[in-house]
């Protein structure tokens, strides 16, 4: 990059290095939270871009297999209707008062006894995502947001979330989606092994770039449900019919879409680096997906000393972030809607959308090795990551400050630790052993650890049982990692 705020602009949103931000919790979007009273949300981010489909009316099975010999069902004339339903049998569309009903038998089912008679599953599981978080059932979202500093942190981040625009499907009216901390998005980055010269200064760039760019990405959306629901969009609000919400997402780095495969190999055009599937609730209860591609190009990046921290609401702050929006041609009327609709809206002054250009400019066909260089490193660390990725801390190379300081801090720690040190070496029974394992935790993380030993130390304090436990783990992992980072060196 040319300048720091340049660097910043593209570091913040996924697109400069290897672009690793483009969204490390699929497109990071977290839960709901009532825009008249943020206090009341439940404040979770979301770490899976799974969704459950688990139904609990009377007349349905409540086991996933619908099916007495085990076999699924699916009805795939739902794909060639005009727009696919939210229903539970994907034949009838879905109200909002039936969406919310959804929602809340779902939670009752998964809270009923195990007694219960008329076909409930035998066996009451609770739902995890895949990094092994107990997920609230009504919104498939960690139950408790993750607000603790991670191991290899070393400066504390703001825990505070900005409440989106973004309205969300399936609740009521007023609730939004918020965004993630700044702790939150750290967090996220390090559990999927994405951090790398990340440092903690750089996380209020990179959410509040992320903020802007979903805003940014919202907006087309809204121009696409505007221009291909007319001319019903004219009798929207006399009506009184609730404009879209955004019912569920998905980040997909690795899935390049047929649109982007053509761009990049026929028109020579640099490859995404990130792509994301929103799905649209619309208020008669029918879905449509849309699938969005993000691209960067680097001669837009600003240089003011303001653009690495914009406004989430200021569109023209981020113009080296390029967003392409359209419906998935999931049915005949989403390709009407792209082949006719939008183009006879736009022709007609009707919508203000704009399209990102099929063809490349001169600037971007100069960056399409570098973009490939990006998509085989999103490629590599795809197949390389399942469930909970492995921290490259440990054999990550430090800087000679760096690696003096940790030889100091280990010193420190051995001497300030001797006496526990001493009860680890001399202890004999199983109990004795893992009371003086646990001290020695706690005091070499007094020294290695100090961000990860004062919320320990702060959860002591209160008593909060929960947070003693959470808050004891990232202090051994801490502890660990460190420990882990001295061995390297040593064997230099």
């Amino acid at each position: 990059m040319g300048s720091g705020q340049s660097k910043q602009e593209a570091t913040g949103a996924g697109a400069a290095k290897d672009r690793k931000f483009g969204n490390p919790d699929p497109a990071i979007l977290p839960t709901p939270v009532d825009s008249q009273n943020l206090s009341s949300g439940s404040l979770t981010v979301n770490d899976s871009a799974n969704t459950s489909n688990v139904e609990s009316s009377g007349a349905e099975s409540k086991c996933p297999m619908h099916r007495e010999d085990g076999s699924y069902s699916y009805d795939w004339l739902a794909l060639f209707r005009p727009s696919f339903p939210h229903g539970p049998t994907g034949k009838k569309p879905l109200s909002e008062e039936e969406v919310k009903a959804k929602i809340a038998r779902r939670a009752t089912a998964l809270d009923a006894s195990f007694s219960s008679p008329g076909g409930v599953c035998p066996v009451q599981h609770r739902e995890y995502n895949v990094y092994a978080q107990p997920i609230d059932p009504s919104n498939n979202m960690p139950e408790n947001p993750n607000q603790l500093p991670a191991p290899q942190q070393t400066a504390p981040l703001s825990t505070n979330r900005v409440n989106s625009s973004i309205p969300k499907g399936g609740a009521a009216d007023g609730v939004t989606w918020t965004y993630p901390s700044p702790q939150m998005f750290y967090n996220a980055l390090a559990r999927k092994g994405k951090l790398e010269d990340t440092r903690e200064e750089e996380m209020e760039s990179v959410v509040a770039l992320h903020n802007n760019m979903n805003e940014k990405t919202w907006k087309k959306v809204l121009e696409w449900e505007d221009a291909t629901t007319f001319p019903l969009s004219l009798k929207k609000v006399e009506d009184g019919k609730a404009p879209p919400k955004l019912l569920k997402f998905q980040g997909r780095p690795k899935d390049l879409s047929p649109k982007a495969w053509l761009k990049h190999n026929i028109l020579g055009h640099p490859l995404p680096f990130d792509r994301h599937d929103w799905t649209i609730l619309r208020h008669n209860g029918t879905t449509v997906r849309y699938v969005i591609d993000y691209y960067f190009d680097e001669t837009r990046a600003r240089d003011e000393s303001n653009s690495g921290m914009p406004d989430m609401k200021d569109f023209s702050a981020t113009p080296s972030l390029l967003v392409d929006v359209r419906p998935a041609l999931d049915g005949p009327s989403q390709l009407w809607n792209r082949a006719v609709t939008m183009p006879f809206a736009r022709w007609s002054n009707l919508t203000p959308y704009e399209y990102m250009p099929l063809w490349p400019t001169n600037a971007m066909r100069n960056q399409v090795t570098e973009s490939m260089e990006v998509w085989k490193s999103i490629q590599a660390k795809a197949a390389g990551t399942s469930g909970e990725a492995s921290s490259p801390e440990s054999t990550k190379t430090l800087s000679e400050d760096e690696a003096q300081a940790l030889k100091a801090d280990i010193a420190k720690a051995v001497r300030d630790c001797r006496s526990v040190c001493t009860r680890v070496n001399r202890c004999k029974s199983d109990d004795e052993c893992s009371k003086a394992s646990l001290d020695l935790t706690i005091c070499m993380g007094k020294v290695l650890c100090p961000l990860q030993h004062t919320h320990f130390q702060d959860s002591l304090a209160k008593s909060d049982e929960t947070k003693i436990g959470l808050t004891l783990e990232r202090l051994g992992q801490c502890v660990v990692l460190r420990s882990s980072q001295h061995d390297s060196l040593q064997r230099k």
